[in-house]
């Protein structure tokens, strides 16, 4: 079973540097990393991308990826849901709680 949403709580950081952490698990979920697509968040439409960078947070023998979406003004601490637009092919909506 696809999972029809992504859920997220976000951390210090997500809030502090303005973007939303995707898991490598639920990358599939998203347009192929460097694809622009529609997100909205109320009157907010914006054309984003899921990007990454490399890292070494496990260790320098285990270099891999984190991939994320630029989005300012997050509260540490907020649950984010994207969901898929119906109304809109290929966009998706970004509702914070």
């Amino acid at each position: 079973m696809v999972d029809k949403t992504y859920t997220r709580k976000i951390s210090s950081e997500e809030a502090r540097e303005g973007y939303i952490l995707i898991l490598k698990n639920r990358l599939n979920y998203f347009p192929p990393s460097g694809k622009r697509f529609l997100l909205t968040s109320g009157e907010t439409v914006k054309r984003v991308t899921v990007e990454s960078y490399p890292c070494t947070c496990v260790g320098p023998d285990k270099p891999h990826e984190h991939y994320y979406i630029r989005w300012p003004g997050l509260r540490k601490g907020s649950h984010v849901q994207i969901d898929r637009d119906s109304e809109v092919p290929g966009g998706y909506i970004l509702r914070q709680s």
